[in-house]
């Protein structure tokens, strides 16, 4: 998604390029005020892609030390380190990773609310991938916590939305645990037999195969 945004951002600058160029050979006279105008329009475009990557590879950077220091220091300065990047570079890509990251360390501290508060966030993050792994995340944190109508709707949300989603298996998975654990054992076989059906001989299938026979009997 980034590459094909920073393409399309060059594809249009090379239009307005080629347009000016175009403009420059119908008044000749100008000539002179074109050209520098051309040359005003690469280094401002030049000078802008250099920082926007460099600004792009000191967020990562910070990223990593943000990841260093919530494995290596604990949760104050690892969570320090994370509202500091998400100020400095807000809506970045690292920025995203960062808070996904402090989700996932909550989630395995078993402080599945603040985990799930962080994921629905990220529902709405500038990249897809962090905001697949977010929806289903969450699905899971909310049964966790014991809020299964709300897991099964996240989940059952993200799967109408994603039909070909690469974390679909899990998304199933976690949907069919929710609705067994809410008492709805019919509409957990039904996405069981979805899982079974689509997944036979993965984990998902095997699992999805086990709990059907334990729910038939």
């Amino acid at each position: 998604m980034k590459k094909n945004n920073e393409t399309n951002n060059t594809d249009f600058l090379n239009a307005y390029v080629a347009k000016l160029i175009d403009a420059c050979k119908a008044h000749k006279k100008a000539v002179l005020i074109c050209l520098v105008a051309v040359i005003v329009v690469w280094t401002g475009t030049s000078l802008y892609l250099s920082h926007r990557e460099k600004v792009r590879q000191i967020s990562w950077a910070a990223y990593y030390d943000a990841q260093v220091a919530l494995l290596t220091q604990g949760a104050e300065a690892g969570t320090a380190a994370i509202n500091s990047l998400n100020t400095t570079y807000p809506n970045s890509d690292a920025a995203y990773y960062g808070r996904l990251m402090q989700a996932d360390f909550l989630f395995t501290q078993e402080n599945f609310a603040q985990a799930a508060d962080i994921y629905k966030e990220l529902l709405n993050a500038n990249n897809q991938h962090v905001a697949t792994i977010a929806a289903v995340s969450l699905g899971q944190a909310q049964q966790a916590v014991k809020a299964y109508e709300d897991s099964i709707k996240t989940l059952q949300t993200f799967i109408s939305k994603n039909p070909s989603s690469f974390v679909l298996p899990q998304a199933y998975l976690t949907l069919a645990v929710s609705q067994e654990l809410s008492g709805d054992k019919a509409a957990a076989l039904e996405t069981y037999k979805k899982l079974l059906q689509d997944y036979t001989k993965t984990y998902f299938g095997v699992f999805a195969k086990d709990k059907i026979a334990q729910l038939n009997k």
